[in-house]
């Protein structure tokens, strides 16, 4: 069957308001902001917007206030990247939510969220009718994730990829509670920090072994691959037979960490629509190109103004 779209992002839609300073603040202290801006934010929603810029046919379910500034203006930016936003959801009773994100000047991020209307996202907002235009379902970082588990039942049962990116929201809830969604995924995209907090064991140095043998407990659920991001060390990748690092690109200077890991989950998108291929060596390169995407947006203030377009991105790669 033909599908409409390559990919269904769901999670959260947010406005980030981002201060520059010079350092962070301790307790009772005052800093000076020396730059502010208001962006269009979200894992989920960055996730989308890079996979629309992209070129990829993108599609964004979440939970927006009704008629708000805030919510106008995620609107107005997905359609600028022709984004399809017929999916969105609203509420009358919460605004649109909003995050506060503080970036000293190393690119180090303190972020306050407040999902709002997000976090609203309800199971009667997942259809079975729309999901199955997709041939990707992405899902990010949403505290309420009984929307998730719904839209993963359904995307096994019509052999639809799920790829999870869940972010701390989600992992902080612990594995027991998550572990349900966690056996509908397919592809698990996890940071080093959130695959350290959800086996607990965050005192520990993060080696290969140590990362292999607590894949298991995750390959015994059915996820076929894990990825993790490792920050400026590039991103592991694992699946129940072998693992390697794949190395970060090459850059100037970091300029916000903020969103590098759902430019990261886009570029590994970009890749794997090509072919849905669960091989070892082509799943490597979807990684190649996340670290692309993931290293152009951290040289640019804020989550999307460093996503190259498929054009700009195959001079990238080249350069690599």
């Amino acid at each position: 069957m033909s599908k409409e779209l390559d990919v269904i992002c769901i999670g959260a839609a947010l406005v980030d308001m981002i201060a520059k300073i010079e350092r962070h603040p301790i307790d009772d202290d005052e800093v000076f902001v020396s730059n502010f801006k208001l962006l269009s934010g979200g894992a989920a929603a960055n996730t989308a917007y890079a996979c629309a810029r992209l070129g990829l046919k993108t599609a964004f379910i979440g939970k927006l206030g009704y008629n708000d500034d805030f919510g106008r203006k995620i609107l107005e930016d997905f359609k600028d990247v022709s984004l399809d936003t017929t999916l969105i959801k609203y509420s009358k009773d919460y605004g649109t939510g909003s995050a506060y994100v503080a970036i000293n000047e190393n690119g180090e991020r303190r972020i306050y969220a407040y999902s709002g209307a997000a976090n609203l996202l309800s199971t009667g907002d997942i259809k079975r009718e729309d999901l199955v235009k997709s041939k990707i379902i992405f899902l990010s970082s949403l505290r309420n994730i009984t929307p998730f588990k719904k839209a993963a039942k359904i995307a096994k049962k019509n052999n639809i990829p799920i790829i999870l990116n869940p972010g701390m929201l989600i992992i902080e809830q612990g594995f027991d509670n998550i572990k349900q969604l966690l056996s509908f995924t397919d592809i698990l995209i996890i940071s080093k920090r959130e695959f350290q907090n959800l086996f607990q064991f965050i005192e520990k140095k993060l080696e290969l072994p140590l990362i292999e043998e607590k894949a298991k407990n995750l390959f015994r659920l059915g996820i076929k691959v894990i990825i993790l991001t490792m920050g400026e060390k590039g991103a592991i990748i694992c699946n129940s037979e072998k693992s390697d690092l794949i190395n970060p690109i090459n850059i100037n200077q970091v300029i916000d960490t903020t969103g590098a890991g759902d430019a990261f989950s886009a570029g590994f998108i970009y890749g794997f629509i090509r072919n849905l291929s669960f091989k070892f060596k082509d799943l490597k390169s979807n990684v190649m190109i996340g670290n692309i995407i993931a290293g152009n947006c951290i040289q640019e203030l804020g989550a999307r103004n460093g996503i190259p377009t498929a054009n700009e991105l195959a001079l990238k790669s080249l350069d690599c």
